[in-house]
């Protein structure tokens, strides 16, 4: 099995990869309306989607995990890409605006720790979003055997692990409901066939995406709470 960096690479410069990157382009486009002068991170594999990313930003990181081997991106003097550890992001606090997590987050051993980081990076009214394999999809064996992913997503498992490290999921979005195949037909008429899915079949997408934004008003309350609980403990004492 080649490296992931490798397996990305390769997918992508198929016509099945890149039929994936334009139906998954138009969906970041429709979830993230532009913001000017934005501070934009991605974390993963995201080199396909750089163009559904608002080209008016201030600063734009591509992030890829250690895991996933060494790549360059062709990208401009407004653009950094650094091989990272997920757990320890190179990013002062509270210095993005938005965080594109793509090919990574199906990778993790600990979702805590890094929303935890994620948290800390994005600004107070910050976002998240996040692209993972559906547990019930057709692509999970795909993504498990030819991407070497660890796991799979439900949206009820993504909302749970959102909501209990301070993020406030705001949506959903399903897509890729054709097979995993180069099958020109399929490929040829795969808008019609995503149009039928996210009427008919969201349950079976290939992959789920979440937008979540920083509750930020959730840590200070925390924060405060333990505070007052200290508090308490050390005047019994």
């Amino acid at each position: 099995m080649k490296k992931n960096i490798d397996n990305f690479k390769i997918f992508y410069s198929s016509f099945l990869g890149k039929a994936v990157s334009e139906i998954l382009s138009k969906k970041i486009s429709k979830l993230w309306n532009p913001i000017n002068k934005s501070r934009i991170a991605v974390i993963g594999f995201g080199s396909p989607y750089s163009e559904s990313i608002n080209k008016k930003i201030q600063r734009l990181f591509f992030l890829i995990p250690r895991r996933h081997g060494k790549y360059h991106f062709e990208l401009t003097n407004k653009n950094l890409t650094a091989s990272i550890n997920e757990y320890a992001l190179p990013v002062d606090d509270q210095s993005l605006d938005r965080l594109l997590v793509i090919h990574s987050f199906e990778y993790l051993n600990d979702h805590k720790k890094f929303l935890r980081e994620a948290w800390r990076t994005l600004d107070k009214n910050g976002e998240i979003l996040i692209i993972v394999p559906n547990s019930f999809g057709l692509w999970r064996l795909h993504y498990k055997n030819f991407f070497s992913s660890l796991r799979t997503f439900s949206i009820a498992e993504l909302n749970s692990l959102l909501l209990n490290n301070f993020f406030i999921p705001i949506e959903f979005e399903n897509s890729l409901f054709f097979p995993p195949i180069n099958n020109s037909y399929l490929l040829k008429n795969m808008n019609y066939i995503e149009r039928l899915g996210n009427r008919f079949f969201n349950f079976f997408s290939g992959i789920v995406m979440v937008k979540a934004r920083k509750n930020y008003s959730a840590v200070v309350l925390n924060e405060k709470q333990n505070m007052k609980t200290k508090i308490i403990s050390n005047t019994k004492n």
